[in-house]
């Protein structure tokens, strides 16, 4: 293994290729039904077919705002793993870290994003069942600044046995010096992922992430399950769980991790914007390769930054991936606290403008100019005790650090 980290960041975990029909639909809809009909056929517009999963919405992403990238994942020898390869090949070149697995089928996504209507996915898991500490090329990680491990609990073999072999992987990265980045995804809550244990798991991986950045709604199930589907039962018409959390259950979600082991944690909001907290320096000091470029503004932190205004929406496919690979750009190159939030809601917006998670992506300096220009954030009101308004963002009662210069 060599010793120089000349990769900055490499994307592992769930692989899949996303197809995106387009919906030729006028206005918004109200109700699903009114659209998909029994033995009705529906005019379509073209289908955006492109390699998915956080592995490219993220990894890709991170690659096109110009961080040097490699990504590691898992595919079949079917039509569906050979149309990813070609994809990479012909939009961003070669990945040595896909690995291609005979007799396995390679997972996919049918998104459905219907106007007026939240999204909802088809999705097969495939070859990410069967992803496990052996399908990992280390050697990629050993050259790494940071690893980022997306979507874990779609990965069935990761997180059986309390999550063992996701421990182990995690825990490798570590020796080898480099810095751990986490993301999560929420299971179907009536598959075998939903009955698990996620308690436990997270008290296994998240000592050992750095960096946390799972939405809201996934760690509220995760670490508050019996109050997630308590919120869920009640819900209105679309309307989802995110909508009826409290400033107050978000905020304790972002120290339940900090006092779990990890160093930042940045709970994603969705149309709510990004809420962080972070450890002391003690524990930043920890983070490995990809270290904070200024502790004293890193170090116990509590902010929350409001989303930019979209220039028009069109969907949310990838929002999330889009919001850490801008993050963690930001953070790789040794930016603020604040600046990292601004460039992950950046690219999170840019994100829901376009069909698919990777359209958007002019690169780093396109959103550095749309940042600088004044870029304006929508409305955010938080009335909870404590919380204020400065410079452009809600601070926390625990926020303690030292604010950018």
């Amino acid at each position: 293994m060599k010793n120089m980290k000349d990769i900055e960041i490499v994307a592992a975990g769930h692989t899949c290729l996303d197809l995106i029909p387009a919906f030729t639909i006028e206005g918004k809809v109200d109700k699903m039904t009114d659209v998909l009909v029994p033995g009705k056929m529906i005019n379509m517009g073209p289908c955006v077919v492109v390699g998915g999963g956080p592995v490219t919405n993220a990894g890709v992403s991170i690659r096109r705002l110009g961080v040097k990238t490699e990504l590691i994942g898992k595919i079949g020898n079917d039509d569906f793993g050979r149309e990813i390869l070609d994809w990479y090949e012909e939009h961003e070149g070669h990945f040595k870290g896909i690995k291609m697995v005979e007799g396995e089928s390679t997972s996919y996504t049918i998104a459905i994003c219907i106007p007026g209507i939240d999204r909802f996915y088809l999705h097969h898991c495939g070859a990410n069942d069967t992803f496990g500490y052996d399908d990992m090329d280390f050697d990629l990680v050993q050259r790494s600044k940071l690893m980022l491990f997306g979507y874990p609990p779609w990965m069935k073999k990761l997180y059986e046995n309390t999550g063992e072999q996701l421990t182990k992987i995690l825990k490798k990265t570590k020796e080898l010096g480099t810095t751990t980045a986490l993301d999560l995804s929420l299971p179907d809550v009536n598959s075998y992922a939903g009955q698990v244990d996620w308690k436990a798991i997270l008290e296994n991986w998240v000592p050992l992430s750095d960096i946390m950045v799972p939405s809201a709604e996934e760690i509220f199930y995760f670490l508050y399950k019996d109050k997630f589907l308590e919120k869920k039962a009640n819900l209105g018409a679309k309307e989802s769980v995110l909508d009826h959390m409290t400033v107050k259950e978000i905020s304790t979600l972002g120290n339940d991790l900090i006092e779990m082991g990890a160093a930042i944690a940045m709970v994603k909001c969705g149309h709510r914007g990004l809420y962080i907290r972070t450890a002391g320096r003690d524990r930043l000091e920890k983070l490995g390769a990809a270290e904070c470029s200024d502790p004293e503004n890193w170090a116990n932190r509590e902010l929350w930054h409001p989303v930019y205004q979209e220039e028009k929406f069109v969907g949310a496919l990838g929002s999330g991936d889009s919001a850490i690979a801008g993050f963690l750009s930001a953070f790789v190159w040794g930016h603020t606290v604040e600046s990292s939030l601004r460039y992950a809601n950046a690219a999170g917006s840019m994100n829901v403008t376009v069909p698919d998670g990777l359209t958007w992506n002019k690169g780093f300096d396109d959103l550095t100019k749309r940042i600088e220009s004044g870029w304006k954030t929508k409305k955010l009101k938080i009335d909870e005790k404590g919380w204020k308004y400065e410079r452009d963002f809600w601070v926390g009662p625990d926020n303690r650090g030292r604010w950018e210069s």
